[in-house]
């Protein structure tokens, strides 16, 4: 007998075959209630919620804020606000910057630290009882700085946004925060030098800034001085030397040093100027850039201002009455690395 040859099915056809298969089996699956059933416990599992990270050309599920008991208990154990007095909070966010601004009831938000410390920070600040922020500044676009801020966008009503202008970063947590900014139909406002805002008598002022889009983005941070009866505070964000070098500044009593304490930043000549009694580092534990730097540290301790870092001290709130102002160490902190 000669050999029979085994026929191969077309792979046409034997695409049709499954998609007519899996038509039935889901048509009977239907009908017999299992479907509903599958949709149900996927959603019970919150697996519908999961966006994948990775695709930064569309970015459209808001990110989910879980409460976090142990940092609420912490905050409300031991962060006091003095509604009488102007309250900052300068949060322990590892590597990153994040600086709450607090005056009579008002607030104003400074930077929202790395993407994953979004979910911590928005369970600390709404430990406070609060649930609008007034300003929102998001100094530039890294991540450190506003990976966190969408989950602030998303988790409380906001009064007004403002972020130097940008339409080069392709990044996962500048989209993230784009759609949160449009899905709660929020715009950026575009801030310039000189332009002021005010929370209860805590007035700002808008030193620096940069639209431009250089190559540097640290150049384009927001730099803001704030004034609160005879005090004045300048927050530097991640600005550098070129931005020094730029203006002439105000002596003021409290300084948050820019950049981490790197040495692109916090010039002899611009220290001379701002003069500060009381210097701020946001900076991480061991990180591996090496910050604060020692010549920063020096360059400091020569004009003897009194320095607080964030991975030494922890979360730094300062409280001032207008006259003074007075430090509070706190032990919490609000940086995923090390939550």
């Amino acid at each position: 007998m000669g050999r029979k040859k085994k026929r191969k099915i077309s792979k046409k056809l034997k695409n049709a075959l499954i998609t007519i298969a899996i038509t039935i089996l889901i048509y009977l699956l239907s009908k017999t209630g299992v479907l509903t059933a599958i949709d149900k416990a996927i959603a019970e599992t919150g697996l519908a919620d999961i966006v994948d990270t990775t695709d930064t050309s569309v970015v459209s599920t808001k990110p989910t804020v879980k409460t976090n008991t142990e940092i609420v208990e912490k905050v409300a154990q031991n962060i006091q606000i003095d509604s009488n007095k102007l309250n900052i909070l300068f949060f322990d966010v590892g590597q990153a910057d994040c600086i709450l601004v607090l005056n009579k009831g008002k607030s104003v938000l400074i930077d929202a630290g790395n993407s994953g410390d979004g979910e911590f920070i928005v369970n600390g600040i709404k430990a406070l009882g609060i649930e609008k922020i007034d300003y929102v500044v998001g100094t530039h676009v890294h991540e450190d700085h506003i990976g966190g801020m969408s989950y602030i966008v998303d988790s409380f009503d906001v009064g007004e946004f403002y972020l130097p202008y940008n339409e080069t970063t392709t990044t996962t947590y500048y989209k993230k925060l784009l759609t949160s900014l449009t899905e709660k139909e929020e715009s950026i406002i575009e801030i310039n030098v000189g332009d002021k805002f005010s929370v209860e008598g805590a007035n700002f002022e808008v030193m620096a800034v940069d639209h431009s889009e250089p190559e540097n983005a640290n150049n384009t941070s927001i730099v803001l001085e704030l004034a609160y009866g005879n005090q004045k505070y300048l927050f530097m964000g991640d600005a550098e030397t070129e931005v020094e070098e730029g203006r002439k500044w105000n002596d003021v009593d409290v300084l948050k040093v820019g950049h981490h304490g790197s040495n692109t930043s916090t010039s002899q000549e611009f220290l001379n100027q701002v003069a500060p009694e009381i210097s701020i580092i946001s900076v991480g534990e061991g990180n591996s850039y090496g910050l604060p730097k020692d010549k920063i540290l020096t360059r400091l301790e020569k004009i003897g201002t009194t320095i607080y870092r964030t991975d030494n001290d922890g979360t730094i709130q300062l409280i001032s009455d207008g006259t003074s102002n007075e430090i509070v160490k706190i032990d919490v902190n609000f940086d995923s690395s090390q939550n």
